[in-house]
């Protein structure tokens, strides 16, 4: 599924980033890369996303050229760090 589908307060992993050189630097920078666990806050334009415990905004644009897999709810690493 696209990023930009990803329901919100839900987590999961980056698979894939279908972008230019330029865009998939831009989604490095902010922590978006392949085996990246992220989650759902809100969903628009810009989304909303949370990746290691900090919350960041990404424009539709860009979030609808990231595939990710929801994780399975007893399998989410950011599941179990909120639980720390």
């Amino acid at each position: 599924m696209r990023l930009d589908e990803l329901p919100p307060r839900v987590c999961a992993v980056v698979r894939s980033v279908a972008t230019d050189d330029e865009a998939t630097q831009r989604l490095k920078t902010l922590g978006i890369c392949v085996g990246r666990r992220v989650e759902s806050v809100r969903v628009g334009d810009p989304l909303i996303l949370k990746i290691f415990g900090s919350r960041l905004g990404l424009s539709a644009e860009l979030a609808r050229r990231v595939r990710v897999e929801i994780c399975l709810p007893d399998h989410c690493a950011l599941r179990e760090d909120e639980a720390v």
